[in-house]
């Protein structure tokens, strides 16, 4: 084989070779953006099944820890999934009256369902007396070891808790 034979060969090959390996590579791209999709969709379902999940423990958790009695004025939660930290939490709001009938506390707290751990707590009396005005005294406010003053604060600090 001449010298130009093995150079023509050689060019032949390599554009046959290329060309398959385009086409390859065009197929396995196709291929990844598929199993990519398949892997989001299957980690939207896993995420699914994780709410849902923790919306029932967070209400089986709620009924075993709290009762409504004569004094209750409201008493209700909300739950939330939350994804960065794997965590079910759960938000309880209890308000009840306390002395005169027009005085009441607002107790909120922010618990970790599996953990049974409380995360954050508010505590505020609310005193009305119609001669001499009223009075709003927090009691508690903390979230994770952070203290706080009032309820807009103790809101601004267990919000990232129930958005992740």
């Amino acid at each position: 084989m001449t010298r130009l034979g093995a150079v023509l060969l050689c060019t032949v090959f390599a554009s046959v070779i290329g060309c398959d390996t385009g086409k390859r590579l065009s197929r396995l791209e196709k291929e990844n953006a598929e199993l990519k999709a398949q892997v989001e969709k299957d980690q939207a379902a896993r995420d699914l099944d994780l709410q849902a999940k923790c919306s029932k423990d967070a209400r089986d958790w709620f009924n075993e820890n709290w009762s409504r009695d004569k004094d209750t004025i409201l008493l209700d939660f909300t739950n939330h999934y939350n994804k960065s930290s794997n965590s079910c939490l759960i938000f309880v709001e209890f308000h009840y009256s306390f002395g005169p009938s027009t005085s009441w506390v607002n107790d909120m707290s922010l618990w970790n369902v599996y953990e049974n751990a409380k995360y954050a707590q508010f505590s505020e009396r609310i005193i009305i007396d119609y001669k001499n005005g009223g009075s709003n005294n927090v009691v508690t406010c903390d979230v994770d070891g952070t203290k706080c003053t009032s309820a807009d604060e103790f809101s601004k600090l267990t919000t990232p808790f129930l958005t992740n």
